[in-house]
């Protein structure tokens, strides 16, 4: 294999490993797959119960859905964290390992259904039990109204606990549904040292040369 061949194979796997880390959920059970409750429109799980994979139940009961009785936005299922009716109540996820300094980002579904006073749904999360950061899906279209939210976190300690909860919030809120699905936490790809930026030119610029002798050489 010609040098060429290996600095482009080389390369190609070092951003293909970066970017396949930078995309993995670190967290289990996302879209809330497991338990299965197929066969039923929803499954109540009261305050401490660990019986949704990867996750325990905070505040009072908070609902499993199937899509069968509302679509959810990814898979099969989805929590209403309303469960029945009420606020803060809700989620925490199973603590995964973080690197202090390096930044990560958090992806989530808000969930709201069109039923007059029920259009606007408000969730409250928190890293760490640190500040509660609001946010919310106004209704626009169809049965099940799903948007996706982010929020970029630069971690403080080694590990990282994610709390979801349906949050009263004023007339941008209702409880009586307030749906969470798809949860996704990625470690942010890192930005490359500049001596890496210089390498990479460096051995592009060794390509296109010997790529133009090779050329020229065909040519004569």
């Amino acid at each position: 294999m010609s040098r060429i061949h290996h600095f482009v194979l080389a390369s190609t796997l070092i951003l293909s490993a970066a970017a396949a880390h930078a995309e993995t959920n670190l967290l289990t059970n996302g879209s809330f797959e497991t338990p299965s409750i197929a066969g039923t429109s929803y499954v109540l799980y009261g305050q401490g119960s660990t019986a949704i994979t990867g996750w325990t139940v905070v505040g009072d009961d908070t609902q499993l859905t199937r899509a069968e009785f509302l679509a959810a936005s990814e898979g099969s299922q989805w929590i209403d964290l309303t469960g029945i009716y009420g606020y803060n109540k809700g989620l925490r996820s199973d603590a995964v390992a973080t690197t202090v300094g390096q930044r990560y980002t958090l992806s989530f579904d808000i969930g709201d259904y069109y039923v007059p006073g029920f259009q606007t749904a408000t969730i409250g999360v928190s890293i760490n039990n640190g500040s509660q950061t609001l946010f919310t899906n106004i209704y626009e279209a169809g049965v099940m109204d799903w948007k996706r939210q982010t929020l970029s976190w630069v971690a403080d300690s080694s590990s990282a606990s994610i709390t979801f909860l349906g949050a009263e919030n004023g007339s941008l809120s209702n409880n009586a549904g307030i749906g969470l699905d798809n949860v996704v936490f990625t470690q942010a790809p890192a930005v490359p040292e500049p001596a890496t930026y210089g390498m990479l030119l460096g051995g592009l610029a060794m390509v296109g040369a010997l790529m133009r002798r090779k050329n020229g050489s065909k040519a004569v």
